[in-house]
């Protein structure tokens, strides 16, 4: 995570129908369900449930505005998390943390590991039949990325401004979270402009909000990557996509940018930058993430980064 060879935070946004931004390592048609075919998260929900992060409520049905149970949240995020939740415990010691889960329960496992990693950092009850609302789900991704960097981003957040009109409604233990996770494109509001804190999240949303994240969480898989750069950046080709793993940091909050990926016959696909809204970074306070992304192009010889007009990398496939 000390690498330097990238000075502008960025995330992906794919603006060709032939790409695909996200962690998903399978093909994303191998899962269907009948009832997500117009809905607005499909591909989220597909990738998440190739990736058995997620699954139906029965074989042919995904029920997306079903509200999410806390403790359905709890094992998507340590699915998510995959090998980087490096914390080790049982179900036997769920006990020890929470007065009201059993270690029968089909979550305890999972939440014992993200609770020594202090990602579920409640006391006491745990209430996991309660449905989680939208604010708690903020906090939990915020605690997950910190776990994951090993940074607090608190320090990146100075304004108190948030973009949703129902802000007042945010609870104080959680508003610096929302701020947060809202800087760092993990979640927005819903179509009317607020953000509902206290509403129950959905399965729909919950997949969405987990494909984000699960973007951000470092993709590791030593025996395919091509060793070139391996600690910088790295592309390989798996199941016959391209994968492009970026680390970087960053010493600015302000950017502009994009990823051209070129064929071996010349084309050249663009994936344009998406902004991160950071209030502030310095030499001495630097914002660091990992992201990996998904290309569906045979033939790709050469990824080329364009930061602010200059480039800024480029390396062979």
């Amino acid at each position: 995570m000390k690498n330097r060879w990238l000075k502008q935070m960025f995330a992906f946004t794919i603006t060709i129908g032939s790409l695909c931004t996200g962690f998903s390592h399978v093909s994303a048609s191998s899962v269907s369900f009948d009832d997500i075919n117009s809905y607005w998260a499909k591909k989220q929900i597909v990738n998440l449930a190739n990736e058995r992060v997620v699954s139906g409520i029965d074989e042919d049905t995904f029920a997306p505005n079903k509200p999410l149970t806390r403790a359905q949240f709890t094992v998507m995020l340590a699915k998510i998390l995959k090998e980087n939740l490096r914390t080790s415990g049982s179900a036997a010691e769920v006990g020890k943390y929470f007065s009201d889960v059993s270690f029968s329960a089909f979550y305890a496992d999972e939440l014992v590991r993200l609770r020594k990693a202090n990602i579920i950092d409640d006391r006491g009850a745990f209430h996991g039949d309660r449905q989680i609302t939208r604010e708690e789900m903020a906090h939990y991704l915020v605690k997950g990325y910190t776990y994951l960097y090993a940074q607090d981003l608190s320090s990146f957040v100075t304004s108190h401004e948030i973009p949703f009109k129902d802000a007042q409604q945010i609870a104080s233990r959680y508003m610096k979270d929302v701020m947060i996770a809202d800087k760092i494109n993990l979640i927005f509001g819903r179509s009317n402009g607020d953000f509902n804190p206290k509403s129950s999240l959905t399965r729909g949303e919950a997949a969405s909000v987990m494909y984000r994240f699960g973007q951000i969480v470092p993709y590791k898989e030593k025996d395919k990557r091509s060793g070139q750069f391996a600690d910088k950046y790295d592309a390989y080709y798996k199941n016959g996509q391209l994968y492009i793993t970026f680390t970087y940091d960053i010493n600015g909050a302000g950017f502009d940018g994009q990823i051209l990926v070129i064929t071996r016959s010349g084309t050249q696909l663009k994936i344009n930058v998406e902004q991160i809204k950071l209030d502030n970074s310095s030499s001495g306070n630097v914002f660091k993430q990992m992201r990996t992304i998904t290309v569906h192009e045979a033939g790709v010889s050469k990824v080329i980064v364009i930061m602010n007009g200059k480039q800024t990398a480029s390396f062979n496939v």
